[in-house]
């Protein structure tokens, strides 16, 4: 259930990955680190809206479990916010963007194991299979 979004989470990995990799390989006074974090927290930011918006757009639509989704839509917002202060202190070359990225890896990695097991858990708790197909269909048709 719900593979689609699990199987982004690969793609949400990858770019944290490479952020990750900037930071422990940080080189101070190196302007290349604070672009390349740029470009890489702006994809971040645009892969995360769609993440959730596969969700609002397929779980969400069951009223049943769209207050999950809702719960969720609060952690996405403070990740956009984590990102948006990245990109703002990495335009100004600022050693903050790097320190952010402590607070976004932490909110960032337990979501996403939250997703795989308590997300899932909870709508499985609540929907009939029917309805669960109803929501795996939803997604397909996202795609």
């Amino acid at each position: 259930m719900l593979k689609p979004i699990i199987e982004h989470q690969k793609d949400l990995n990858e770019i944290y990955k490479k952020m990750d990799f900037l930071r422990e390989n940080f080189i101070p006074g190196q302007n290349a680190f604070f672009e390349e974090l740029l470009d890489l927290a702006k994809e971040m930011r645009s892969e995360l809206e769609y993440h959730f918006n596969l969700q609002i757009h397929s779980v969400g639509t069951n009223p049943k479990v769209e207050h999950l989704v809702k719960e969720n839509m609060l952690v996405r917002d403070m990740l956009f916010r984590m990102l948006d202060f990245m990109i703002v202190k990495s335009q100004e070359n600022s050693m903050d963007a790097f320190l952010k990225f402590d607070d976004f890896e932490e909110i960032f990695r337990a979501y996403l194991k939250k997703e795989k097991g308590l997300f899932i858990q909870n709508i499985r708790a609540k929907l009939n299979e029917s309805e669960i197909k109803e929501i795996e269909e939803k997604l397909k048709e996202l795609l």
